[in-house]
């Protein structure tokens, strides 16, 4: 299950969002630094595919893919006080990736004076803040190991990359914006750096979506390449999450919000983290599971059960929407769209895959 940590300034709809992805109905209130201990909820991936395949199929259980979600207090602004401390950042450096909540609203009853109201600024100074806190953390290990590699030349490359990402970091450059060889990601791997791992920057609006498309267009030129930005309003989404699925659709479209809140944060955070979702069919279970793109065929088996990534032979693979098309996985053997793919298969988003193994 993929871990994400979510952050902001005070007051951006950090906890309102959580609570929107997850269905928890975690406090919120409007004064700053309304939440002083992280809230931890799962969010089920939203996937009609699974749930249509799963019916035609008639299991009796179905599995959705999730995601881990980490809701941590706001992180104060330069100058400020109380909020986001160093006991945080750990936790934080445990997700693998992040969720950065900005906000772009005026609310007379949500005061706005630690966060503002102008999401790139608020992407810009949380930029600098994250790179800032890795900068500590690497100029500590900078100034040991450069002393260890002046006695062990084995140690001198990655004392030398640690150097570079210090300098870097100091002037407020995210790690992830720069290409890096494997030996310096190597080094880097133990302090966990914030500023390496993907985000996904949610927008929180009012009902008003209409400066949103600008919006969007003025982050992803600011933020490093590879992030995501989506736009959502985390208010109506939190209620919405209240309501019974059929009424959360019709509010929804009625208020042209789509598909929702839920369903564009996963997508945003799976292409931001380089995931996709592959699928296991049958009478018992329907079962999604979440594998990095460019996986081969026994990695992903090896996310089923270890024994099938141990003793793979070969997979049938067949995508889902041909599936549900032919009315079942057996209806699509019968028809000849099932193929056969070996060790060297690269599974790909929606494939459904059974896996024949001997241990």
């Amino acid at each position: 299950m993929a871990r994400i940590g979510i952050v902001g300034f005070p007051n951006v709809g950090k906890t309102t969002l959580f609570n929107a992805l997850t269905g928890r109905e975690a406090p919120t209130a409007a004064h700053p630094f309304s939440t002083i201990e992280p809230n931890v909820g799962v969010a089920k991936v939203p996937d009609p595919d699974l749930d249509e395949a799963a019916r035609i199929e008639g299991s009796a259980k179905i599995v959705h893919a999730a995601l881990e979600l980490l809701d941590l207090p706001a992180m104060a602004k330069p100058g400020h006080s109380g909020g986001f401390g160093a006991q945080f950042f750990g936790s934080l450096r445990d997700m693998e990736a992040l969720a950065v909540v900005l906000r772009s609203f005026p609310d007379d009853s949500v005061p706005s004076d630690e966060s503002g109201t102008d999401p790139v600024a608020q992407a810009q100074e949380l930029l600098l803040e994250l790179a800032l806190a890795d900068f500590d953390v690497f100029e500590r290990r900078r100034e040991k190991i450069v002393k260890e590699a002046t006695a062990d030349a084995g140690k001198k490359s990655a004392a030398d990359a640690i150097t570079r990402a210090s300098a870097l970091l100091e002037q407020g450059v995210q790690l992830r914006s720069e290409r890096w060889e494997r030996d310096a990601l190597s080094a880097f791997r133990d302090l966990a750096p914030l500023t390496l791992k993907p985000a996904v920057w949610v927008v929180n609006v009012d009902e008003d979506t209409g400066g949103a498309p600008s919006l969007v267009r003025d982050l992803e030129a600011l933020v490093p390449e590879g992030d995501t930005v989506v736009v959502v309003s985390a208010k109506l989404e939190e209620e919405g999450m209240l309501l019974a699925p059929e009424d959360r659709r019709d509010l929804f479209e009625g208020l042209g919000l789509g598909e929702g809140a839920l369903a564009k944060v996963v997508r945003a955070a799976y292409a931001a983290m380089d995931l996709i979702s592959f699928y296991t069919l049958g009478p018992k279970e329907a079962h999604a599971w979440t594998v990095r793109k460019g996986a081969r065929a026994p990695e992903a088996a090896g996310k089923v059960h270890s024994d099938l990534e141990r003793g793979f032979i070969r997979a049938e693979v067949a995508p889902m929407p041909v599936v549900i098309a032919d009315g079942g996985w057996d209806e699509s053997k019968k028809a000849g769209h099932v193929r056969v793919e070996g060790k060297d298969y690269a599974v790909v988003e929606a494939d459904v895959i059974v896996v024949r193994f001997s241990v």
